[in-house]
C-alpha cells in the first residue's frame, strides 16, 4: 500500500503568521494552490485555505490588506506523518471535511496533500486497472494487444 510520501507535494507554499492575507492570497493565486501552510520557526502554526479567506475575511467584511494571516487561519490543524498510508489520509480528509492535509516529519512540515492530488492518484490507478483488464480480456480472446501491425510474431 502506498504511503503519503510518494504522493504529497513537497513544493509547499508557506507564509508567516504576521503576513497579510492579501499577500497569502496572491501567493495562492500565483502558484495555483488552494492553501498555504502557516509556518514560524520551522513549526506548523496553521493553514490558510481559500475557504478561510472567503468565510473569515470576505464574508466578515475584513480588509485582506490589513488582516494578518494569524487572525483568520485555521490553527487547530490535523496533519499526517510522511509514513501514513494514502488510504488513511483519504479517510481523514473525508472525516474532517478538509481539502488540504499538511504532511509532517518529526513534527516539521515537509509537504501537503490536496484532494486534487489524491483524485489524480486515484484516476491514474483506475486507468492502470482498466488497461490491465482490457489486456487480459484481449489475451483471453486470443488476441495480442501489443501486435499493432496485424501479423503474428511466430510467422
Amino acid at each position: 500500500m502506498a504511503i503519503i510520501r510518494s504522493l504529497m507535494k513537497t513544493d509547499m507554499i508557506t507564509v508567516k503568521p504576521d503576513d497579510l492575507v492579501t499577500d497569502a492570497a496572491r501567493l495562492m493565486s500565483q502558484d495555483h494552490v488552494g492553501a498555504v501552510l502557516v509556518v514560524e520557526g520551522g513549526a506548523l502554526k496553521g493553514i490558510l485555505s481559500e475557504r478561510d479567506v472567503v468565510t473569515r475575511v470576505v464574508a466578515e467584511g475584513k480588509d485582506p490588506a490589513t488582516t494578518k494571516v494569524s487572525e483568520v487561519a485555521t490553527t487547530e490543524v490535523v496533519d499526517v506523518d510522511v509514513g501514513t498510508h494514502v488510504r488513511k489520509c483519504a479517510e481523514l480528509q473525508f472525516a474532517i471535511g478538509v481539502r488540504h492535509l499538511p504532511v509532517t516529519e518529526n513534527g516539521k512540515p515537509v509537504g501537503i496533500l490536496s484532494s486534487r492530488d489524491f483524485l489524480a492518484y486515484v484516476a491514474q490507478g483506475l486507468e492502470r486497472v482498466i488497461d490491465e483488464l482490457g489486456y487480459e480480456q484481449a489475451l483471453g480472446e486470443g488476441e495480442d494487444p501489443y501486435d499493432h501491425i496485424g501479423g503474428s510474431y511466430g510467422k
